[in-house]
């Protein structure tokens, strides 16, 4: 069984998670990457209130290039969240990574 989620850049278009709805006003999330070749990772959350038509970034992690565990803290959340993954422009289009995204930890303020 392999865990986590592999994302090539192909085409250059961005991958979203599914969207979901917050649980508190302020989270820390953490992302465990596992495997990289040759990437420039990047991972922003998005968010927006139901009533908006589109998401806009709440915040971002800084450019993931290597193995390891990262935590971003974001306050301030809207009412619906997911994530962007994207690579950057000069990385070729088998560049790749692994990684499992952790559950946000919720805070109330």
């Amino acid at each position: 069984m392999v865990v986590g989620t592999t994302l090539f850049k192909l085409d250059g278009n961005a991958y979203h998670s599914p969207q979901f709805r917050r649980g508190g006003l302020a989270a820390t999330f953490t992302i465990d990457l596992t495997h990289v070749s040759s990437a420039n990772f990047k991972v922003d959350v998005e968010h927006r209130n139901e009533e908006d038509t589109a998401f806009s970034a709440a915040a971002s992690f800084s450019t993931l290039t290597s193995v390891g565990i990262a935590s971003l803290d974001v306050g301030s959340l809207k009412e619906i969240i997911r994530m962007r993954y994207t690579f950057d422009v000069g990385d070729g289009a088998s560049a790749a990574v692994h990684f499992l995204m952790q559950a946000p930890s919720w805070r109330p303020y």
